[in-house]
């Protein structure tokens, strides 16, 4: 288990992608890039470390980027929404390919600065505490 890949993707009709992704494969809103990054970081030490508390990477991104224990809480504050999202891809997958079969095309990131960035990286390592 080592690394992952981040895009900034444009998703339309996103209930027809939702069935499409799963395990080491994940898509998620969020206020920019940065945010998702920490929190893949976050996901991937807590597997390596076996303090993960979801059963998959991509749940686990999920708790960590909303900082919250519940997923069904979590997806509804960063899951999959219409516009522009984030497709964090485990393990290095192709993500050419992986564009091709979500049927996504690469979007141009948000990036945030500092300042918005430092409270969304403590709500990701929050739950870490909890």
């Amino acid at each position: 288990m080592g690394g992952f890949e981040v895009i900034a993707v444009k998703v339309r009709e996103a209930e027809k992608i939702v069935p499409k992704i799963g395990g080491d494969v994940q898509i998620v809103s969020a206020p920019c890039y940065e945010a998702v990054v920490h929190a893949a970081v976050l996901a991937l030490r807590a597997f390596q470390r076996g303090t993960n508390r979801a059963k998959t990477l991509g749940g686990e991104l999920l708790l960590r980027l909303s900082g919250r224990l519940q997923i069904k809480d979590a997806i509804k504050e960063n899951g999959i929404k219409e516009g522009l999202n984030y497709l964090v891809i485990f393990d290095g997958g192709d993500p050419e390919l992986k564009l091709k079969e979500l049927g996504l095309r690469k979007a141009n990131p948000v990036h945030c600065d500092p300042e918005k960035l430092k409270p969304l990286m403590e709500k990701s390592a929050l739950v870490e505490a909890l």
